[in-house]
């Protein structure tokens, strides 16, 4: 169950249309009392009939609170990433550091990382700051239970720990391990071209944000936005981030070279072969 404390406060911010303000009032005092079950079920229902969509993507923000009080995991995810949509910095980045406790309480570091990351570049003052210390602690860990991606389905032992910036650094360089722990994908084929592999997710939405995180650094190089792929491992679906297509890998190699981020790896591409 996710301690109330993993946020500084729990304000929804102001603006909201005055026929719904109240009764996302009467959905934050029923949190604040405990009353949880009341405070979805509130919640839920200003979300479904309030035309305003910052008021929604407010109640959502709300229906996940008390979803994950309530160990509705799933209803809780799918309403963060409703409210990490909002255009409201604050909203935005509530959500998205829930998303990050969530990947946390589950051992899922590599997404941990990326959702405190985005959250902390749009917090502000002791939120932020929290979302720092917890992306970085998510990235030492993701770094220390990773395992390479490889062409081959063979587990490699981890590497040295990188790096990992101080507060007054950029975000954005926070890096996410490039395959989440425990995962083991079957080897790609030896006919596809190489790519640089930047990520192996369980879940779309951090594959999303670490293309998204990555899409900066590819066009200063010169190379393609990140794409995200959706494939099965062997228990589970997975997401995987690649940047670029090449020939060869002396190619690859190359550009591999010309990003900053250190979590990424050169490999065959898992895009499809066509047929002859």
């Amino acid at each position: 169950m996710m301690a109330t404390a993993l946020l500084a406060a729990l304000l929804i911010p102001s603006g909201c249309q005055q026929e719904t303000t109240a009764t996302l009032d009467d959905a934050l005092r029923a949190y604040d009392s405990k009353r949880y079950a009341d405070c979805l079920k509130i919640s839920k229902d200003v979300q479904s009939k309030s035309t305003d969509q910052a008021v929604r993507q407010q109640a959502a923000y709300m229906v996940g609170r008390s979803a994950n009080v309530l160990n509705k995991d799933e209803e809780a995810r799918a309403a963060f990433a409703v409210a990490a949509r909002s255009a409201d910095p604050v909203v935005a980045g509530r959500a998205l550091a829930m998303q990050g406790a969530m990947a946390v309480e589950g051992a899922r570091w590599t997404d941990a990382a990326s959702s405190y990351s985005a959250a902390a570049s749009k917090l502000t003052g002791p939120e932020q700051e929290h979302a720092r210390k917890e992306a970085k602690d998510a990235a030492a860990k993701a770094v220390e239970a990773r395992t390479v991606l490889n062409p081959r389905p063979v587990v490699v032992a981890p590497p040295p720990p990188s790096k990992v910036p101080t507060s007054d650094e950029d975000d954005t360089a926070i890096p996410p391990a490039p395959a989440s722990a425990g995962i083991v994908l079957p080897p790609a084929s030896d006919d596809s071209p190489w790519t640089i592999a930047a990520g192996v997710f369980s879940t779309e939405t951090a594959a999303r944000q670490r293309a998204t995180n990555l899409s900066k650094d590819a066009k200063r190089a010169g190379l393609p936005t990140p794409r995200v792929l959706a494939m099965s491992s062997p228990d589970k679906r997975v997401w995987i981030v690649e940047i670029g297509t090449f020939k060869d890998r002396a190619a690859a190699d190359a550009a591999r070279k010309k990003i900053s981020t250190q979590d990424a790896a050169v490999a065959h591409s898992r895009v499809p072969v066509p047929r002859k």
